[in-house]
């Protein structure tokens, strides 16, 4: 169909319109497509710009982190400097009194003879303790008015020792402590009658203020705090404990922030929220609640601004500037503010201090935490977050919810503390301390790193969410105030660290120390663990409490249950009483005192009625109906009828009444009737005046005798010093001498030789003898004037009467206080009865001092003295008066007697002076009391015949009618009064009245009777008490005079003897000097010499001084012409000069011709060999000369290498090394020079020695030839290193010690050489050392007849098994006991042992003991107790018999010394405590350097000797028991001392352990024990000195053993000197001694036990034997001779060895006739027969008496003890330990050899070990030669061998 042109067109159009809308989309999509890349590009942009932020954020937190890093270290740093600068200040202040100190003691050890007196030394260690300085700063004597500093110092150091002093006396402790004879005679501590009566008086004149009442709180479950530092998770875990534990969180911030909010909130009071009155607690804050709001407003501010703030700043008032608008606007409100709540007013007060910028003070704080802790539900616990923050709101906290002011208690027990003479019995003891106000106080521990780390961990986080807040732009107020909290943390964070630094130490100290409630957490741990951990601890805390309450009831309802009810109590008090009354009074006349016999009968009802009338007046009739019953008549008229059958006399049997209170008990019911006001008045000062009087003057005197004993000490020292100068003065000794030796060098020489001139010159010589002699007689006399000035001049005697004068004054003062307190008392009881107090009408009593001056006064001015004097003569008047006129007779007297004993002192009469004085001042006491007892009852007596007075005449009309009864009632009535003052008591008054008054007393006449006989009763007492005391103390200050005076006398006697010792060592030394000299002088007359030097006589030494020379030296010699001349071929110096010309003038030609040879050679030579000779050639090199040959016979030249070498060198292979003129392997450098060095060096002196052997024949010829052969350098290097061998082995060093002692050598110059330098040569070489000394034995053996061995074994795990050998024999009476060998044992029977001592024999002696030559010699065998040893069937001693039957053997006396001691201990228990107590001192002291460093300086502040106690046990058992008894008796005061110090710290670990040692050490039976142990151990250790000798015999052991056993016989029936120190104490060193005192018993059984255990000491052996070998001991010879002494000993001896005696070739048949024989002269020559010794009498009678001497040498051979062998098992075992070795090899024997055999280092000779050295080398290197030969070797490839044999170096 064909289109219209119009549907064309519309198609056009509308394809048109499609492609339009087509571009359109396409348009949009395509715009829509850069929307959103824009918006992905800017989106990109803000990411990378939030992360540009977010990262310069981090820099800048960073940079800000490590600022705040490096300001906390700068803060820390400057902390830990200033506490170092603390510390140093510190510790240089205690240094520098340490130093003075230290300085202080030796001054004075020098002024006393090392004696400090100990009070000198505890007032040093006083000022010391309380730092002041010990030196004296300044002069205090002229004191100006205003002194300076050092003199303030001064006068506080006084005042310190005053106190100190004053303390010591009033407590009589310190120097004042009664000695233990007098310890029973201390006065009691208090007078409680008489401190009831001045503190009831100082309370009424001083009444004390009443305390306030406690504040009251609800009783909460748990109450605490929790605090730490910012950031350590304080309010994290109280925000936990507040959701967990349903516990109230106070926050501090958040409390001032409520109560601010409601002020604004105009809060008002409520009922609800008021709480009661009596719940209100005390303080400000309990005010606060008793006002009104109004004046509560008006206290606030006045309060707040006074107070202080938390930085030390004061607040201003808060109204005090403020405008008249607004104080005309706050009283307009007055109204409002007083009905606002109590935290409205605070947050009032709060709000103006902080707009102002001040701080709230903590008073404010406390007050708002204290009314939030109010507001808090009662079941519902409190906890407080970050309070309190200082020490001062801790109090103030404390002070606000318990009551108690901790300052206030603190200066009420610093007043408590003043001294007083007396103590109120009365007064309440300190009450217990209150329960702090908080349950716990927890602190999460934190360290400032971690506070840093959180606060930046914060920071991040502010800083992110800060970005995030910008970006929203929705940032709230509060996250605003939080990030504004953050930024000022972030700025106070170093403020507050340090803050907390700073308070903490006190608030740790309160909360732990005084509290005990701190616990510490770590609170950087995670947050769940922590916050678990303080749950946990919350509820440990809320437990205990509750078990705390639950207890606390418990006790509360016991106490309830076990009260009993009053009303039986006091009817059971009442009845006893009227019965007592009833049956005492007919023994009112058998009893001394009337007040002591009523105060039964009288105590129960005078309580009770002054009770009544103390308590209420208004009791009257109760009061009468108790003073009715035993008053009345009706009550006391069945005691007087004799009517048994009476129901009131039947109790009396069957009820007992309590016994009778004593005045000033604690039962004692103390009377306090009313008094007059003025006598409390005048008596509070009165006896103020007392106490500071008494304190004044004690205080004075005891400064004046400390004054006292400094001027002693220095005039003695002074005295000694100027004594010793006087001694050293000059004389004219030295000018006689020169004079004498220049008239005798003078002598002519012709005349030396003349007899005459001899005599003459002799004569000379005694003539200056006996002029010097005279100058040290005059200076002795002189000396001994000037000793008797200084003794007579009158110093001491005054100054001991001014002492006296001051220990009198002190008695003056006991006195004194005894006359003011009797005074007193006696006012004040005459107060209460009503009565005025009596004027003194007697004068005080005064006790004389002694007239020093001893001036003759008239008799009125004696008279007018308040203070009598007495004369005291002096000690020595008619010394001082004819002293120059008898001055050879005083002299004479002086020489003939003791100088000490010339001295006079007056000690008697001052003795008896001062106990006069003592008896006058105690009788003057005595007779004060009686008098006022007889002034009482003179009054009592006059009051009742007064009242009976008036009785009669009431009585006067009954009396008349009732007739002549009457009159004799009457009469008898007036019998008694006069019966009374003998018996110094009054009858009672109611006893006629009894009978036949028919008017009884009132119930108030009874009641006043009785109180008045009570108050006399008490009255009497306190004076009593009084007496007692004064009397007491009057005693000590007798006790203490005496013997100041004493140790005065002392010293000063001390002091002279001092004197007269130095004078007479003086003129014995100048007079040996003089003797010197003579004997010098006389040397030189005859042999005819003159004296070159000079001879000094200075003072006590002779000397010859060579520098200076009295004759000149002869005149030299002429010396030779100039002119040389040529002498045995020796060329002169012309000659020499002419030859040098010429040899300039060849040497050309010479060189030419050298060239010539050179280039020849070159030829045949190869190229290596040409080169060769090029370099020699520049070298210089020359020809060799054949003269050499015939001058060197060991140089060869070798003509086809061009070389020269030595033969001997290449042959022996000796080769040093060297470089280019080796001449062992050939050098071509042909120089003189060279030759001669080689033929002297070290390497060519060995090659000869080795050649030289090489060819010898024989030892001896090679031994000679070599040492020809040596040089004297080599010879003198080998002794050097044979020396130091020595010393090695001597010492116990190591081999290898050679290498650097040879070092050594080479560093101080000592020729040693390079050779035999190693430890295999020191082995070669101490072996043949120990070889000579082997070979020495050998030959002592051989000369010798006799000989013993001594064997011992050794089973140690260390150390293989062995036996060490000893041989000892006697040759001509000297023993000798040396070591042969050791010997390993495979097994420890007496077979093997036994071939061990005959292989050791074999070996080390060559001694072949089977033999008959040696087996002859065999007398004796010693060993220990083993069985192996000594058994009887198949023991070693067994087996050396059958070699030899005449063998004795014996057992070691020492060992069995040690086996009878245990077995004589071994039951005995207190020898096991002491043991133990021993070992365990040891072990206490040893194991901690803590206890042994305090125990020294104990020492030193005893002024001991220190002595660390020592170990028991171990081989010298003996020894070390005795020295730890020793330390633990002389060391007793100091450690026990130590042990009480310890003891008093109960943290200490070893507290228990301490206690027990404590208590064995204070027990007295191991004191005494100790002491008698030590005696025994005493005795015993001379015996076991004597059994270790080596030089000692059977006869001294059995000697010493007799003496033994007879000192321990006479400790039965007396005590050893240790034992008798301790007899009868009960103090040791000062300390009280507990326990049975009685060890008899147990001494008495050791005693018996060790003497019958001694007497079986030589069990093993024949007694005959061992008895007759007592005449080898001169000690037990008798003192004059007898016939039969020693003959049948000698037949004993010669018949048991009598095959011995035969082998050594002895007569036996003439040993009879020698011994009486010798016996005869021996007595006959020496006057002291137990002197001698056998060697002196062998030298003198061997010749003559040959037999006799020959048996005394068996005797000494026979062998005492194994002591030698078991020191030498313990020289093995440390020699052993030095080589590492367990095998006992062929070294360790040489090594034993040295130590114990060889001399001493300084007395060694190396000679006989380098010839038998040489010689065995010389045989081994022949058989090394002939093998070498055999194979084929050559000799120069020898040196391996020999290195083998001695060590290469």
């Amino acid at each position: 169909m064909r289109q219209s042109q119009q549907e064309r067109r519309i198609a056009v159009q509308l394809m048109h319109v499609r492609h339009e809308k087509e571009v359109l989309w396409q348009n949009r999509i395509f715009r829509e497509k850069q929307y959103e890349e824009r918006r992905l590009k800017e989106f990109q942009e803000a990411l990378d710009r939030e992360a540009a932020l977010a990262n310069q954020e981090k820099i800048y937190s960073e940079e800000r982190i490590c600022k705040e890093r490096d300001l906390h270290e700068k803060i820390a740093a400057e902390r830990a400097e200033a506490r170092y600068k603390k510390h140093y200040s510190m510790c240089w202040e205690v240094i520098d009194q340490i130093i003075d100190l230290s300085t202080k003691t030796g001054e004075y050890r020098m002024l006393t003879n090392n004696l400090i007196p100990i009070k000198l030394m505890r007032d040093w260690k006083e000022l010391f303790f309380n730092g002041k300085p010990i030196y004296e700063q300044a002069s205090i004597e002229p004191l100006p008015t205003e002194p300076t500093p050092e003199q303030l110092v001064e006068l506080d150091k006084m005042k310190l020792l005053d106190e100190k002093d004053y303390d010591e006396y009033k407590n009589m402790v310190g120097e004042w402590c009664p000695p233990e004879e007098h310890s029973g005679s201390k006065p009691p501590p208090n007078n409680n009658i008489l401190g009831h009566v001045v503190h009831r008086l100082m309370d009424i004149v001083y009444p004390p203020m009443p305390e306030p009442p406690p504040p009251v709180f609800p009783p909460f479950p748990i109450q605490g705090c929790v605090l730490g530092k910012l950031f350590s998770g304080k309010s994290t875990c109280v925000k936990f404990l507040e959701e967990a534990c349903n516990i109230q969180v106070l926050s501090i911030d958040t409390l001032v922030q409520d109560s601010i909010k409601a002020f604004h909130e105009s809060e008002i009071k409520s009922e609800s929220s008021l709480i009661p009155r009596e719940a209100e607690g005390s303080g400000k804050q309990n005010e606060v609640l008793k006002k009104p709001p109004s004046a509560l407003a008006s206290q606030v501010s006045e309060i707040v601004p006074k107070s202080t703030s938390l930085d030390g700043t004061k607040g201003n008032g808060l109204g005090r500037k403020e405008s008249s608008h607004q104080e005309m606007k706050s009283s307009e409100s007055k109204d409002e503010v007083s009905k606002l709540s109590v935290r409205a007013c605070l947050g009032a007060a709060s709000e103006k201090l902080l707009k102002k910028g001040t701080n709230i003070p903590d008073e404010l704080l406390v007050d708002i935490m204290v009314e939030a802790i109010k507001r808090t539900p009662q079941k519902k616990g409190w906890v407080m977050d970050g309070f309190p923050m200082t020490i001062n709101q801790a109090k103030l906290l404390e002070k606000a919810l318990t009551g108690s002011d901790p300052d206030k208690a603190e200066t009420k027990d610093e007043k408590s503390k003043k001294p007083s003479l007396v103590t109120d019995p009365a007064a309440p003891k300190d009450p217990p301390l209150s329960p702090p106000a908080l349950d716990f106080a927890l602190l999460l521990d934190i360290s400032d790193t971690t506070v840093l780390e959180r606060v930046a961990g914060m920071k991040d986080k502010s800083g992110s969410s800060q970005i995030q807040l910008e970006d929203s732009y929705q940032a709230s107020d509060l996250e605003l105030k939080e990030r504004e909290k953050i930024d000022l943390v972030r700025d106070q964070i170093q403020h507050r660290i340090a803050g907390f630094l700073d308070n903490w130490p006190k608030l740790e100290k309160w909360f732990s120390v005084q509290q005990n409630i701190l616990v510490k957490v770590n609170g950087e741990t995670e947050k769940n663990l922590l916050c678990k951990r303080v749950k946990e601890i919350l509820l440990e805390e809320i437990a205990k409490k509750e078990n705390r309450r639950k207890d606390l009831e418990k006790k509360e309802a016991e106490k309830k249950q076990e009260v009993p009810t009053p009303l039986p109590q006091a009817e059971t008090l009442t009845v006893p009483a009227d019965k007592n009354k009833e049956t005492e009074s007919p023994s009112q006349d058998r009893e001394p005192m009337p007040a002591k016999s009523k105060s039964p009968k009288e105590l129960p009802k005078n309580s009770e009625s002054f009770k009544d009338k103390k308590v209420m007046k208004d009791e009257v009739p109760k009061g009468k109906d108790a003073a009715n019953k035993p008053g009345s008549v009706r009550g006391k008229s069945p005691g007087k009828k004799s009517s048994p059958g009476t129901p009131e006399d039947l109790p009396p049997p069957t009820l007992v009444g309590p016994p009778p209170i004593k005045p000033g008990s604690d039962e004692w019911v103390y009377i306090d009737e009313p008094l007059p006001k003025e006598i409390p008045e005048f008596l509070v000062p009165y006896w103020e005046t007392v106490e500071n009087t008494y304190e004044n003057t004690i205080k004075t005197i005891l400064g004046c005798l400390r004054k006292e004993r400094y001027s002693v000490i220095h005039y003695l020292a002074d005295n000694r010093n100027h004594f010793k100068d006087y001694l050293k003065r000059p004389d004219h000794k030295q000018e006689f001498v020169s004079q004498w030796q220049s008239d005798y060098n003078s002598i002519a020489d012709d005349l030396w030789e003349d007899e005459e001139t001899k005599a003459e010159l002799h004569q000379r010589v005694t003539d200056l003898r006996d002029r010097l002699w005279d100058i040290c007689e005059n200076k002795r006399e002189e000396a001994e004037q000037e000793r008797s000035d200084i003794m007579n001049d009158g110093w001491l005697p005054d100054h001991m009467g001014i002492l006296m004068n001051h220990f009198f004054s002190l008695m003056q003062v006991e006195v004194d206080r005894f006359q003011d307190t009797k005074r007193f008392l006696h006012d004040y009881y005459r107060g209460m009865e009503g009565k005025m107090p009596t004027e003194a009408c007697q004068e005080f009593t005064r006790i004389p001092l002694l007239d020093i001056v001893n001036v003759e006064q008239s008799v009125d001015q004696s008279k007018s003295r308040r203070i009598p004097m007495v004369s005291r003569r002096p000690p020595s008047p008619e010394i001082n008066v004819i002293k120059q006129k008898s001055k050879a007779i005083q002299l004479k007297s002086n020489k003939e007697g003791n100088s000490s004993e010339s001295i006079i002192f007056n000690f008697g009469a001052d003795e008896k002076l001062i106990t006069d004085t003592w008896q006058a001042a105690v009788t003057a006491i005595s007779n004060m009391v009686t008098a006022e007892i007889q002034s009482k009852e003179a009054e009592e007596e006059k009051e009742r015949q007064q009242l009976e007075k008036k009785e009669q005449e009431r009585q006067k009309p009954p009396q008349a009618a009732g007739g002549k009864g009457g009159g004799k009632d009457a009469k008898d009535a007036k019998k008694p009064p006069p019966k009374s003052p003998t018996k110094k008591k009054g009858v009672p008054s109611p006893a006629p009245v009894v009978e036949a008054t028919p008017i009884p007393l009132t119930p108030e006449e009874l009641k006043k009777q009785e109180l008045k006989l009570k108050m006399k009763q008490e009255y009497f007492s306190a004076l009593e008490y009084e007496e007692e005391a004064a009397k007491s103390r009057l005693q000590l200050i007798k006790t203490k005079a005496l013997t100041f005076v004493e140790e005065l006398v002392m010293k000063a006697e001390e002091t002279y003897k001092y004197m007269e010792k130095w004078l007479g060592a003086r003129f014995l030394a100048e007079m040996s000097s003089v003797d010197k000299l003579t004997e010098i002088a006389r040397h030189h007359v005859e042999c005819s010499t003159r004296i070159q030097y000079e001879l000094v006589l200075d003072e006590t030494d002779f000397f010859i001084s060579n520098d200076v020379k009295v004759i000149p030296d002869p005149i030299p010699p002429p010396r030779p012409p100039p002119v040389e001349t040529s002498v045995n071929g020796t060329l002169t110096i012309s000659q020499l000069s002419t030859l040098h010309k010429q040899f300039l003038q060849v040497a050309p030609k010479a060189i030419k011709a050298l060239k010539h040879f050179k280039g020849n050679k070159s030829k045949v030579s190869d190229e290596g060999k040409e080169k060769q000779c090029f370099e020699h050639q520049a070298k210089g090199n020359r020809q060799f000369l054949k003269t050499w040959l015939s001058k060197y016979p060991w140089l060869k030249y070798d003509d086809k290498r061009g070389i020269m070498f030595c033969a001997l060198c290449r042959k022996h292979n000796v080769n040093l090394g060297e470089n280019i003129h080796n001449f062992c392997s050939g050098t071509d450098i042909f120089k003189l020079e060279f030759i001669n060095i080689h033929h002297s060096s070290e390497a060519h002196a060995w090659a000869s020695c080795m050649e030289a052997a090489s060819n010898a024949t024989g030892d001896q010829a090679s031994t000679e030839q070599m040492l020809k052969s040596m040089s004297k350098v080599t010879l003198g290097r080998i002794e050097n290193i044979f020396r130091t061998c020595h010393a090695i082995a001597k010492c116990g060093r190591p081999f290898t010690d050679l290498d650097w002692m040879c070092k050594l050598d080479d560093m101080k110059g000592v020729d040693i050489g390079y050779m035999f330098r190693n430890d295999k040569s020191a082995r070669t070489f101490i072996h043949y050392i120990a070889e000579v000394e082997r070979r020495a034995l050998k030959e002592k053996l051989e000369k010798c007849k006799f000989f013993s061995l001594i064997s011992d074994g050794v089973a140690d795990n260390a150390i293989k098994e062995g036996a060490v050998v000893y041989i000892r024999f006697a040759f001509e009476g000297k023993v000798h006991c040396q070591i042969v060998g050791v010997q390993s044992v495979d097994k420890s029977d007496a077979s093997t042992v036994k071939n061990a001592i005959v292989k050791t024999l074999q070996i080390n002696l060559q001694v072949n003991l089977s033999s008959q030559d040696w087996s002859r010699k065999l007398v004796g065998f010693g060993s220990d107790g083993a069985d192996v040893m000594v058994g009887e069937n198949n023991g070693v001693a067994k087996l050396l018999k059958e070699i030899q039957p005449c063998v004795q053997s014996v057992h070691c006396f020492a060992h069995r010394l040690e086996l009878a001691y245990k077995g004589a201990l071994k039951s005995i228990q207190l020898y096991t405590t002491l043991s133990g107590l021993l070992q365990n001192i040891y072990y206490f002291y040893h194991n901690s350097p803590l206890n042994k460093s305090n125990l020294k300086s104990i020492y030193e502040t005893l002024k001991l000797r220190p002595a660390i106690p020592s170990r028991i046990g171990g081989t010298r058992w003996l020894s070390r028991l005795q020295t730890a008894l020793q330390i633990l008796l002389k060391g007793y005061p100091a450690i026990l001392l130590h042990m009480n110090k310890m003891q008093g710290d109960p943290s200490a670990s070893n507290h228990q352990k301490v206690k027990g040692l404590l208590k064995l050490l204070l027990k007295m039976e191991v004191v005494k024990f100790s002491h008698f142990l030590l005696d025994i151990i005493n005795v015993l250790n001379i015996l076991s000195r004597v059994t270790q000798d080596r030089n000692s015999s059977i006869a001294d052991i059995f000697a010493t053993m007799q003496s033994t056993l007879e000192t321990l016989q006479m400790y039965k029936t007396r005590s050893g000197p240790k034992e008798r120190l301790v007899d009868a104490v009960t103090h040791f060193h000062g300390h009280q001694l507990v326990g049975n005192e009685n060890i008899l018993p147990v001494r008495t059984k050791v005693l018996s036990n060790l003497v019958r255990r001694l007497h079986d000491c030589f069990c093993d052996a024949s007694q005959d034997v061992l008895r007759a070998t007592t005449i080898g001991s001169f000690k037990l010879w008798p003192d004059k001779i007898k016939q039969e002494f020693g003959e049948r000993e000698v037949s004993i001896l010669t018949k048991h060895y009598e095959p011995i005696l035969e082998g050594a070739n002895v007569k036996v048949d003439e040993v009879d006739t020698e011994w009486s024989m010798l016996k005869l002269e021996l007595y006959d020559r020496f006057q002291n027969i137990r002197s001698l010794t056998w060697d002196s009498v062998n030298s003198d009678y061997s010749h003559k008496y040959p037999n006799i001497l020959m048996l005394v040498d068996l005797i000494l051979t026979l062998p005492a003890s194994s002591a030698e062998a078991e020191r030498g098992f313990s020289q093995m075992k440390l020699t052993m330990m030095q080589l590492h070795s367990k095998g006992m090899s062929e070294s360790v024997t040489d090594l034993m050899i040295i130590q114990l055999n060889s001399p001493d280092i300084k007395k060694f000779d190396p000679e006989k070990a380098i010839h038998l050295w040489n010689s065995a080398w010389q045989r081994h290197r022949r058989l090394q030669t002939g093998y070498m030969i055999t194979n084929g070797r050559s000799d120069c490839s020898s040196d391996s061998d020999f290195d083998s044999h001695y060590g290469s170096d």
